[in-house]
């Protein structure tokens, strides 16, 4: 029990300093009391952590109110700033995408409004189709939210709980930053969280489930290929603990790098050569950190599979590990460019470190007693 504990304390702590970083980076454009605000904010959700218990008296209703106020004011800050004036790319990115490969174009030679190409895989984009259709792609930062919701739900945490977990992403200043920049960081990460409490909600591994874990698991690794390290956790744990066997591993494995290879076929089709000149990998390993950084990080999570006790560690040491590769990342390019450049200047991109937040708030609706 003290075990878990500690690991909720470490959670929400990682939640602290990621919603404080937005809050300190993008208050400080507007206000030189920026740390104070900040500061506020933090004791506002402690606050919210220490009386998790006065939500008890909370209703659905309650929720749903909450929910759908979010989704209003988001549709307003949608029509009051427009996402031209900002300085985040990542919606124009997948514009731009999409523009290209309607008109025939290879679809990695686009480039964004301020000129970046694009670096997530090709699931990543068709996931964000329907909003391309729709004309705001802010809706995948809205959904982020209403699937964390939903598996709220799904997984019946205890209405105290789902208040608090609510109460906090929508407050927090990655959460404002997503909605307002058209970010989709936090939905990616929701996914990949979903898959993952399916896979460790299975106590055995037939065929059927096998086959469709491979496949979930190709086609979230298509979103972002930084997703390698919570299925690494995940499936060493759970064969180290017996609950699936090496064959049926191999055979998962197998299937994810098909399903994973054939998200690419739509894209590179006719364009052999082009892919090879541009493509997700070249950008990941080029615009972002060395490939020897990349190798580090797998490590990482696979000494952490080795630390997992039970299942709700596999969430724990994602929201860690994710967490201590994106500071790498950032330590990495501060110590290259130096901090005004690196932090104030963008050279990092903070957002990445959005990507351990639904795992760390995982956490945080585990109930204090002795874990499966």
């Amino acid at each position: 029990m003290k075990d878990l504990v500690m690991k909720q304390y470490i959670s929400f702590f990682l939640f602290l300093c990621v919603s404080s970083l937005f809050l300190y980076k993008y208050l400080e454009r507007f206000t030189e009391y920026s740390v104070i605000v900040s500061g506020f904010f933090c004791g506002f959700y402690i606050f919210l952590w220490k009386k998790e218990k006065w939500f008890r008296i909370s209703s659905r209703y309650a929720e749903v109110v909450l929910m759908g106020a979010f989704v209003i004011v988001s549709f307003l800050l949608w029509k009051k700033i427009p996402v031209e004036t900002l300085n985040v790319d990542r919606w124009s990115v997948i514009s731009s995408f999409w523009d290209s490969y309607f008109k025939g174009e290879y679809a990695y030679f686009a480039k964004s409004n301020v000129g970046n190409p694009p670096g997530p895989m090709p699931f990543y984009f068709l996931l964000a189709l329907p909003f391309y259709f729709l004309g705001e792609l802010g809706g995948l930062a809205v959904t982020g939210v209403l699937l964390v919701y939903g598996l709220l739900l799904l997984l019946k945490v205890k209405k105290q709980t789902r208040m608090l977990v609510l109460l906090l992403v929508l407050s927090s200043g990655f959460n404002m930053w997503e909605v307002i920049s058209r970010s989709n960081v936090f939905f990616n990460a929701v996914l990949v969280l979903g898959s993952l409490v399916y896979i460790l909600g299975r106590r055995e591994f037939d065929l059927k489930t096998v086959l469709y874990s491979g496949i979930l698991v190709g086609l979230l690794i298509s979103t972002r290929n930084v997703f390698i390290i919570s299925y690494i956790i995940c499936f060493l744990f759970l064969w180290r603990t017996g609950v699936i066997k090496f064959g049926q591993l191999v055979l998962l494995g197998c299937t994810g790098l098909i399903v994973f290879a054939l998200t690419f076929i739509p894209v590179v089709y006719g364009h052999w050569d082009d892919f090879e000149r541009m493509n997700p990998f070249i950008v990941q390993s080029t615009f972002l950190i060395p490939l020897e950084y990349t190798l580090l990080f797998i490590g990482l999570a696979v000494a952490s599979s080795l630390l997992c006790k039970s299942r709700y560690d596999v969430y724990f040491y994602n929201a860690l590990v994710l967490f201590v590769s994106i500071l790498v990342y950032m330590v990495y390019h501060i110590f290259n460019s130096g901090f005004h450049d690196a932090f104030t200047r963008s050279i990092v991109d903070i957002s990445y470190f959005i990507f351990c937040m639904p795992f760390a708030l995982w956490m945080l609706t585990v109930e204090n007693t002795k874990s499966p």
